[in-house]
């Protein structure tokens, strides 16, 4: 006969593992908890097949990790502000968050075998390779892409179908001006990839390098805005030239100076813009958390 104090402990441990997570609990229950151990968050709706087929598998491979990881789902119809916040457009939605920080996720259904090695990434010893992305990226932002480009390769020998890797060695051929090649590398991958969120960033990437070529010039710009400060169309300008010369900051500056004076000029540009930019630096980039702050301050 089972022990009642022992299936209430599993039952507990369970509720502990797999929660239903608001806006309002989220810093507790995603990032504070992703410092102890990962947290996939599930972002999914009322009626939708594709998000039970997901659920259920998510919760399946959750209790079979035995408390290596956490699953928290958000209902997207009641917290939409959460929603957009992540920049989550159709469920599902899946978040990995580790570190108080999101490092990988993708949208749509998954293959079971796929999301079981996605699961089993978060799960598994991979600090060295999450060391040698971090790496990576900290070159590509300096400017040194060629650097980049050697570890994103040496990841993409041991594994081709390393999204972060493959997400990063595009936003290196974009670095140094290689879109034919970029396009090209983009154009190789099969769906399932095109789905993952590294790959989702550097598409955005590549369509906003492809913008901010024709850009104008900064110190004309500028010098523009000395004269009249409120014209909101060259200051969006200004934002997209500085984007051509990396300086993020910059960007965030000017574009959120626009929805400070007017938030919804032209349709909402500069916030529409700005996410665009969030998602082709990814979730990580210091600009991007430091601009998502600033943005919903001025939201809510």
């Amino acid at each position: 006969m089972s022990d009642p104090n022992a299936i209430n402990d599993k039952m507990i441990k369970t509720q502990d593992l797999i929660k239903d997570v608001t806006t309002a609990n989220f810093m507790e229950d995603v990032i504070q908890a992703s410092n102890e151990k990962p947290v996939i968050v599930n972002f999914w709706a009322p009626g939708s097949a594709a998000c039970n087929q997901l659920t259920s598998q998510l919760e399946t491979l959750v209790k079979k990790a035995k408390g290596a990881i956490k699953l928290a789902k958000v209902n997207l119809q009641e917290n939409p502000e959460l929603a957009a916040q992540l920049q989550v457009q159709a469920v599902p939605t899946i978040y990995a968050f580790q570190n108080g920080r999101p490092i990988d996720g993708f949208a749509g259904a998954m293959p079971e075998n796929d999301l079981k090695k996605f699961v089993q990434k978060l799960t598994g010893n991979n600090e060295a390779l999450q060391e040698q992305l971090e790496l990576a990226n900290a070159h590509l932002n300096k400017g040194e892409a060629q650097a980049a480009v050697d570890i994103f390769a040496q990841i993409l020998r041991d594994d081709p179908q390393n999204p972060e890797a493959l997400g990063g060695l595009i936003k290196c051929y974009i670095a140094v001006g290689d879109i034919d090649t970029a396009k090209e590398t983009l154009d190789m991958l099969d769906d399932e990839l095109l789905k993952q969120a590294p790959i989702q960033s550097a598409k955005t990437a590549l369509e906003l390098a492809e913008k901010t070529d024709q850009a104008g010039d900064v110190t004309e710009l500028i010098a523009a805005l000395q004269t009249n400060p409120d014209d909101h169309q060259k200051r969006f300008d200004l934002a997209l030239a500085l984007a051509a010369k990396n300086d993020r900051e910059g960007v965030v500056e000017q574009l959120t100076t626009i929805m400070r004076k007017n938030l919804n000029w032209n349709e909402g540009a500069a916030r529409t813009q700005l996410l665009e930019f969030f998602e082709a630096w990814g979730p990580t980039d210091e600009n991007t958390i430091s601009g998502r702050k600033q943005l919903a301050s001025l939201l809510f």
